[in-house]
């Protein structure tokens, strides 16, 4: 069988992706749905980059600025969001498809395949949320679809206020859909891969709230 990668319909109809990509041979459309991903990225993080998304320690420092250093900061912010865009997919796609290589026995193809579906309902959760952050003028622990919003009722702490902002009901509805995708496709224990796909996201949770906590303005 040949599996033709649609990251569409691997979200939609997962249960007929899996069946067609766990009994797969052959592979096409690989090489341009991954450049389409890269190209979706740096558009995604570049508009929120001219938004100043993420860049919040930035935008407290306008009223000392001049005109000119003004637009100068807010070109580099939009360059650092531009190559933040590049290097989150292959971060995404092949290193974390190099993790769970290694603590299954998958083929690190199809663990591409998956993490590509995976990394496209995390862009479509980033779209979403871009005219949410830009008309309401709200940064991303204020994001009412995460946890973040409870957390600051709680919390004093900043670094795990942010952590909890990380959680959202997108991150939880893609635990599930890697999970469904990876149980099935090998023979390791079903409660040690929720366990790995679980741990991994923690890390990434915990990554992105020390980057937020120390300030590191891109749309992460």
């Amino acid at each position: 069988m040949v599996y033709q990668v649609r990251l569409l319909k691997g979200i939609l109809e997962p249960h007929r992706s899996r069946y067609q990509l766990q009994n797969a041979e052959a592979v096409t459309r690989l090489g341009w749905k991954l450049l389409l991903l890269y190209f979706l990225s740096v558009i995604v993080f570049a508009i929120g980059g001219y938004f100043g998304i993420g860049s919040e320690s930035f935008s407290k420092e306008i009223t000392k600025m001049t005109a000119d250093e003004f637009e100068a900061g807010k070109l580099l912010i939009v360059c650092g969001n531009i190559i933040a865009g590049l290097f989150y997919p292959s971060i995404y796609i092949f290193f974390s498809s190099l993790f769970f290589w290694i603590v299954t026995d998958i083929p690190y193809i199809k663990l591409v395949i998956v993490q590509m579906i995976i990394f496209g309902l995390q862009l479509l959760e980033k779209i979403l949320l871009l005219p949410l952050f830009v008309l309401m003028d709200i940064g991303n622990d204020a994001n009412p679809f995460s946890l973040g919003v409870i957390s600051q009722y709680f919390l004093r702490s900043d670094y795990f206020i942010h952590f909890f902002s990380e959680i959202t009901i997108f991150q939880f509805l893609i635990i599930v859909l890697q999970y469904f995708y990876l149980k099935e496709f090998t023979e390791r224990n079903k409660y040690l891969v929720l366990s790995m796909t679980f741990l991994f996201y923690l890390a990434t949770w915990f990554v992105k709230a020390f980057l937020a906590y120390i300030q590191v303005g891109v749309f992460v």
